[in-house]
């Protein structure tokens, strides 16, 4: 599956913004990228999603290691969203639904800023999980930042995501604990 082909909500690039301090500079760059801040529209391409990330990366994470600067802009990102009127919601949702409830509704929570991704979760034991995403088209590092920080939010202590496998093709699988 192609970045092209997934779409993505507006909630996901308004996330996206607050890991940034947003300039002029920057806000021009946005909407070369294809994402006008002062008029954005319900769905985007992932494609155009994915340039904006790249934008944001170098503006706030520069001078970090591009997987350490990838996994803290995935922890940002979910911050950033649970500060959206929406991502109020669903963190007040996330923090009744606990730690192990959170990994079996993963895919719901991804699903709820970009469609199609095959997302799936399995229980390996107690605090133990197994998410295999299929079709993703981001790095799978800022992936894992964001499940840490999912968790964390659920009430987890000390969540940790390990990237298993990765095919560079948008299949990758994480090993969540806590």
């Amino acid at each position: 599956m192609s970045p092209a082909e997934v779409v993505i909500q507006s909630t996901l690039f308004e996330s996206l913004l607050r890991c940034v301090r947003l300039d002029t500079s920057l806000r021009e760059r946005m909407a070369a990228a294809g994402y006008d801040p002062d008029r954005p529209r319900a769905s985007y391409p992932a494609s155009v999603f994915l340039r904006c990330q790249n934008l944001v990366l170098q503006a706030a994470y520069s001078g970090r290691p591009q997987q350490e600067a990838l996994r803290q802009m995935g922890r940002d990102l979910v911050r950033g969203y649970f500060e959206t009127l929406v991502g109020k919601v669903v963190n007040v949702a996330l923090k009744i639904a606990g730690p192990e409830r959170a990994m079996k509704r993963v895919a719901l929570s991804f699903r709820s800023v970009m469609e199609p991704v095959e997302i799936t979760s399995l229980e390996l034991g107690p605090r133990d999980w197994r998410v295999t995403f299929q079709g993703y088209p981001f790095p799978a590092e800022a992936a894992a930042g964001c499940c840490e920080e999912a968790l964390r939010q659920a009430g987890a202590a000390n969540p940790s995501a390990v990237l298993e496998t990765d095919d560079g093709h948008g299949r990758f699988e994480l090993r969540m604990r806590w």
